[in-house]
């Protein structure tokens, strides 16, 4: 049995059911795992498939069965951690239970393009299932699986795939780990995480590795993403939002295998090459709007200090940095006060919001998606109040307010339920408030703290809603600034968002922009500047290219940031989308005139002076990437598919086609290897030309990025003091 269509085929067998998908061309890009001679049914002893994150990298991983189609009839064992800066990552995550496989198809029927079969089972009890194959829209094809429930649950549900020597699978969303998952196995659940190996030393000792995170592990992420793009010829969406469980070609080398939490399976496969397979999954996913251009200018950021600021003490710093932008006449766009409640209880809000349109610099405020009984600066004090009783929150199984301890370390919080219309329409109403008060954007935190045992308006369950709530909490305020614009014409608001997902109209469908969330301020390869560039070309290929750097960092419990780190990073980000300064909770914001050093001035001068220089190219890149999904930061394997060594490079990346960018990120260095790809590379500020393949050992100064333009091509203009 075969689905036809101008991009390739499915071939389907019948005895045992496999599948065979194949690219416009006639060639095999993917292949359903063969039915091997095992048993009917793999009992899985209950063991974890995740225990406190990178512990479970000690632990063996559970057995499975791998089939094309599997699933289980047992229970799922999920504990999360209730309150603490981790509410809503998962402790802990297994399911129990008989395993039992797919065997061969009874029954078919044909209409439209689109097979729908029903399959026999390994299981005993003559459970059945239901099997439809179909063409989908962009180019990709649809298989689904629903599993027939009898009396029994059927906690997961899998689908496993031969994998090719050396397959490499990239993409994944927000993770630092690496760009290439070959060998890894992971929960998409997106968590919080902060920690590095050098923060952690004292208490687990080196055992970890440079990547790991605490508490989930190397490959925790905030914005996940379950889609990714193979080497072979095609490009993978699982189309679920429930916990997801990805082996890829980690207990076995020539297969890799995906577990969804319940009886449901929904998958999409792209065949074709990988710029084709990022345009087609980026185009089902969503992708990141053009924003206005003063979102692209250099952005400050005035962070709240959590266990010392008052509101008086915030105010005073805020009326600080906007003399001094003035004073040293910095280049600033955007200005973000997290702290805006706090300005508002010392009236000093109306006179900011005032001060910074007479600077000509937008005001970006602070909106999350919990609301807390605490006291802080971020959120006015009624809210809490006013959403729990309108019934506004996510409940738990007796319909009353699910509560939990705030993430912010005190107090009682509860989640935003966007599926109940009621607040929905509040959480716009709020949104729209905001931007008639003077706030032109948005840092749009938090969403992470769905628990499995939250009830949501619309009958889903924690299990299901965990991963989705970033699309809802975004679509919400999308939707506030498409109404409120159209009112207001001559606005142009934007917002950025740390917790995202993917998904047919995934999270980057409704945003504006993504940071990675919560930095470490250090050089760590886990969490600190080392993170920075493998989050962003892993989420970048999947449509969430907007991609906000966050300078500096944010956990900085091990002290303030140095100098050195501080003008390596901001050089680091002046090739990125938006260029974006943080500070920590501890210590605050490293802004370059607190260091008393007028040279840490002019060098962080220089590196917004690159950004601004290149900001009519990553605008044009933006326009760009919305048409096609091409990234605007790309990593070096999609520009060069036929280099091995190019496809291992984690630390450099491309701006476009043409320039080639490979920050420093390593500490009390005069330079870094660069790998050139093939070609002709220049330097557009020393003038340096080197031909490639090869790698060469780059002089770079405090004060100096490694980019190179392709030879032949135009530069933007040299950034020099005064520029």
């Amino acid at each position: 049995m075969t689905i036809r269509t101008n991009y390739g085929r499915v071939d389907i067998e019948r005895e045992p059911l496999a599948m065979h998908f194949y690219d416009e061309a006639g060639k095999k890009v993917l292949s359903s795992m063969s039915q091997e001679p095992l048993a009917p049914w793999l009992s899985r002893v209950p063991l974890p498939t995740r225990l406190l994150g990178g512990w479970s990298q000690v632990m063996p991983q559970a057995p499975a069965l791998y089939a094309p189609f599997t699933f289980m009839v047992g229970a799922p064992v999920n504990l999360q951690f209730p309150a603490t800066f981790w509410v809503g990552n998962m402790l802990a995550s297994t399911s129990t239970g008989i395993e039992y496989r797919l065997t061969d198809i009874e029954e078919v029927t044909v209409a439209d393009n689109q097979l729908s079969l029903r399959v026999g089972t390994s299981d005993p009890s003559g459970r059945t299932a239901r099997v439809t194959v179909s063409a989908d829209e962009n180019s990709s094809f649809k298989v689904s699986v629903r599993i027939d429930r009898i009396l029994q649950e059927v906690p997961l549900v899998s689908a496993s795939f031969d994998a090719a020597p050396d397959e490499a699978f990239r993409g994944f969303g927000g993770r630092r780990n690496k760009i290439d998952q070959r060998n890894e196995a992971f929960l998409n659940w997106a968590e919080e995480f902060s920690q590095t190996p050098e923060q952690l030393e004292p208490l687990i000792g080196n055992n970890f590795g440079d990547a790991y995170q605490f508490p989930t592990g190397p490959q925790g992420a905030y914005y996940i993403q379950s889609l990714f793009i193979s080497d072979q010829g095609y490009g993978f969406l699982l189309d679920r939002d429930e916990l997801s469980h990805w082996r890829m070609a980690s207990d076995r080398d020539d297969a890799w295998r995906v577990e969804v939490a319940g009886g449901e399976l929904d998958f999409l496969v792209v065949p074709g090459d990988a710029k084709h397979a990022v345009s087609q999954l980026s185009g089902i996913n969503g992708r990141h709007r053009v924003p206005p251009r003063w979102s692209l200018g250099p952005m400050l950021s005035e962070t709240i200090q959590e266990f010392t600021d008052t509101p008086e003490n915030y105010t005073a710093k805020v009326m600080e940095s906007l003399d001094q932008i003035d004073q040293l006449e910095l280049p600033i766009t955007a200005f973000a006060f997290e702290g805006w409640v706090g300005t508002k209880e010392t009236g000093a809000f109306d006179d900011i919001i005032q001060r910074l349109r007479e600077q000509d610099i937008k005001p970006v405020t602070y909106y999350r998606a919990f609301v807390g009984q605490t006291e802080d600066e971020l959120e006015e004090p009624e809210v809490y109040s006013e959403a729990v009783s309108r019934g506004y929150v996510a409940q738990n199984a007796l319909g009353l307010p699910y509560t939990f301890g705030s993430p912010l370390m005190g107090g009682v919080a509860a989640l935003i339920d966007f599926t109940n219309p009621e607040a929905f329409e509040w959480w716009k109403t709020r949104i729209k408030k905001g931007l008639a008060e003077g706030s032109e954007g948005f840092m749009q935190d938090f969403g992470e703290q769905v628990q499995v045992d939250m009830v949501f308006h619309d009958g889903s369950s924690g299990i299901a809603m965990h991963n989705r709530n970033a699309a809802l909490f975004h679509q919400a305020t999308r939707e506030a600034f498409d109404e409120f614009v159209a009112e207001n014409p001559s606005r142009e608001p934007w917002f950025f968002v740390r917790f995202g997902n993917s998904g047919r109209r995934g999270s980057a469908h409704y945003e504006s922009a993504s940071w990675p969330g919560d930095n470490t301020a250090d050089w760590s390869r886990a969490s600190g500047i080392g993170s920075v560039i493998p989050d962003m070309l892993n989420r970048s290929v999947g449509g969430a290219y907007g991609f906000v750097t966050e300078i500096g960092g944010y956990i900085d419990t091990l002290g303030s940031i140095n100098s050195e780190l501080l003008i390596r990073w901001a050089n680091h980000a002046s090739l990125m989308p938006v260029f974006r300064q943080h500070g920590g909770p501890v210590n605050g914001t490293p802004m370059p005139w607190r260091f008393d050093d007028p040279e840490i001035v002019e060098q962080y001068r220089t590196a917004m002076q690159r950004h601004i220089a290149a900001q009519p190219l990553i605008y044009r890149l933006w326009q760009e990437a919305l048409k096609t999904g091409i990234p605007i930061t790309r990593p070096l394997w999609l520009e060069f598919p036929d280099d091995p060594e190019a496809g291992r490079q984690d630390q450099q990346f491309m701006l476009g086609s043409d320039v080639l960018v490979a920050p420093v990120v390593s500490p009390g260095t005069e330079g870094r290897d660069v790998y050139f790809p093939s070609g002709c590379w220049r330097h557009p500020e020393t003038s340096e030309t080197v031909h490639g393949p090869q790698t060469k050992f780059i002089l770079t100064a405090i004060d100096e990025l490694p980019y190179f333009f392709r030879c032949g091509t135009r530069p933007f203009p040299v950034p020099k003091n005064g520029f």
